[in-house]
């Protein structure tokens, strides 16, 4: 039995089989289903909850969490088998965030986990495309159309708006690429202002201390902040006091950075704004929460990241940052616990 031994899903075995294989290290993946854990040739090693079954060794050191896998629901499950023997050393993930029980069981446990950005590009087309279909009032033309109502009603143009990204790590510069180009003018924000990165992919930037001479100029405000103590409740009432009444605020971070309730309070005031939410402090969203069939929200499911290129993505970036992990290197985007 070779010694490094990776785990992955049994599902996303086959895609993956023959960039494995070609990799120049001494590694046997393992296939974990709910049935048990297996060698490619079939034979049985560990059960499901990673208890060994035969005679070779059950000790993985690295695995990858599939975006198939945490949709199916077998995040929890996989997770307590990758922990079992004791030998993990470094997990990589299909998401950015981080706070599901499971991944802080492995933080906990010491293992090294990477973090994704897969989902990034598609979070920040999604991101476009809602702000799109806010400014031009999509939502009401659909409507008309449907009643046969031939009315021309001006919209709102991206060309000479200014917006406020709050959280200019990869999502946030990569929404600033997509709104430059439209004519928009990009402020970025994060805890420290320091790299040419940033500079260079926003029109000015601010610290998260700069940013209430910020919101009051904002025609759209982007919440793509990690969540933390920090950011836990940033969007207060005080905060959406600060914001224009006819302000774009769109959510693509976490729920929890929103206080909902004053969220609902200043929608219900006189005003124009527009809340953009993807995601929500619980989800699936409660069914008898008011932001269902709120006027002044557009919501979408959680599905920023859901792009049709994200799985390819991740596929690239498991395979890149396991080669990096079995040369003695360390891999991105690590998070310790």
């Amino acid at each position: 039995m070779n010694t490094h031994q990776v785990l992955l899903p049994a599902d996303d075995y086959a895609h993956l089989a023959d960039r494995l294989a070609a990799l120049d290290h001494d590694l046997t993946p393992l296939l974990w289903s709910r049935d048990g854990v297996t060698l490619p040739d079939g034979s049985q090693i560990a059960d499901a909850d990673g208890m060994p079954t035969g005679d070779a060794t059950y000790a993985p050191v690295a695995a990858w969490v599939s975006i198939g896998l945490l949709f199916g629901g077998n995040l929890a499950a996989f997770v307590d088998a990758a922990l079992a023997p004791g030998t993990l050393r470094w997990t990589q993930a299909c998401l950015a965030g981080t706070d599901a029980p499971p991944f802080q069981q492995l933080l906990s446990a010491g293992v090294q986990l990477s973090r994704s950005d897969a989902p990034n590009d598609a979070t920040a087309e999604h991101t476009m495309s809602l702000v799109l279909h806010t400014f031009h009032g999509w939502e009401g033309r659909i409507d008309r159309r449907r009643a046969g109502e031939w009315l021309q009603v001006p919209w709102r143009e991206v060309r000479g708006s200014r917006w406020l990204v709050i959280g200019f790590g990869s999502i946030g510069r990569k929404v600033a690429a997509l709104a430059r180009p439209f004519g928009a003018t990009v402020v970025g924000a994060r805890r420290s202002v320091a790299g040419a990165t940033d500079l260079q992919a926003a029109d000015a930037m601010v610290t998260m201390e700069g940013i209430a001479e910020e919101m009051p100029l904002a025609d759209v405000v982007v919440l793509a902040c990690p969540l933390t103590d920090e950011t836990r409740g940033l969007v207060d009432a005080e905060f959406l006091s600060a914001l224009r009444d006819d302000v774009v605020l769109v959510n693509v971070s976490r729920g929890a950075v929103i206080d909902t309730d004053d969220l609902l309070a200043w929608l219900d005031g006189d005003r124009a704004a527009t809340a953009v939410l993807d995601v929500f402090e619980v989800e699936p969203l409660p069914e008898g929460s008011p932001l269902w069939k709120h006027p002044k929200v557009v919501m979408t499911t959680h599905i920023g990241g859901a792009g049709s290129g994200m799985a390819s993505r991740n596929d690239n970036l498991f395979i890149d940052q396991l080669a990096t992990f079995l040369a003695g290197g360390t891999p991105r985007l690590g998070v310790q616990g």
